[in-house]
């Protein structure tokens, strides 16, 4: 649950008014009126809003992968294919560019990178399917993406080897629907673990197609999308990249 929709129901469900809530929480009726107005809580207030209507707050960690890091990424470095999601993206560019510091050039372009790639990785997407096989090739992927009837294209390996740059890394192919292709390619892949996948299967926000290009019928994320994608998969694929992006940028 979001903070907001959980500021919602400490308001609409809860038995008390809004004075004596904030009477409850310990903080001021204009500084709960902002809340539900759509400002952000800080976590103590937030936890004691909760207590006061009744309700134990619960906060869970999970890996970080919000493709409006990636749009953040690429707007900042002038791509403009992604405008259509730069104000969703906002507070992102606005993080990415603190991360980045104070480096200047190409520096720090790569860090904008870099930074947009960790916080965007791939392989942490919820619901992304890890799958290893044995002399597949490229158009095995082609074959099931157009089977998927849903937008599809390739990143990772499949990508950087498009740009001419030697990487070890799983290919990354961005579906709509990373179950319903996982299963089509069920007969030339298996289940792999976190360290051994060729093949890394994730949902695609529609800004990974922006600026996406056909090359003999397979479909590739756009070079700045590559870069990105793979410094998010780490190792060699994230060095690999971050080098080539520092000669080309």
């Amino acid at each position: 649950m979001k903070y907001g929709d959980a500021l919602e129901v400490f308001r609409d469900a809860g038995p008390y008014g809004v004075a004596e809530l904030a009477a409850r929480a310990g903080i001021s009726r204009p500084t709960l009126y902002r809340l539900f107005s759509g400002a952000v809580p800080r976590a103590d207030d937030l936890q004691e809003l909760a207590l006061a209507a009744g309700w134990e707050l619960q906060i869970d960690l999970a890996a970080l992968s919000d493709p409006l890091a990636a749009v953040a990424g690429r707007a900042l470095l002038g791509d403009d294919t992604v405008a259509e999601w730069a104000e969703a993206a906002e507070a992102w560019r606005e993080r990415i560019t603190r991360f980045a510091g104070a480096r200047q050039g190409r520096q720090r372009e790569a860090a904008i990178v870099d930074e947009a790639g960790r916080a965007s990785a791939p392989g942490k997407r919820p619901g992304a399917v890890r799958l290893r096989g044995e002399h597949w090739r490229v158009d095995r992927l082609v074959s099931a993406g157009r089977a998927s009837e849903q937008r599809w294209a390739l990143s990772g390996w499949a990508a950087l080897d498009a740009l001419g740059i030697d990487a070890q890394a799983p290919t990354i192919m961005w579906v709509e629907d990373a179950r319903k292709v996982g299963q089509l390619l069920g007969d030339s892949f298996r289940p792999a673990h976190r360290d051994d996948a060729d093949l890394i299967v994730a949902y695609a926000h529609l800004s990974v197609f922006a600026g996406a290009t056909a090359v003999q019928d397979v479909e590739l994320v756009s070079p700045l999308q590559a870069f990105i994608d793979a410094a998010g998969l780490g190792g060699d694929a994230r060095l690999q990249a971050l080098i080539e992006f520092g000669r080309t940028s």
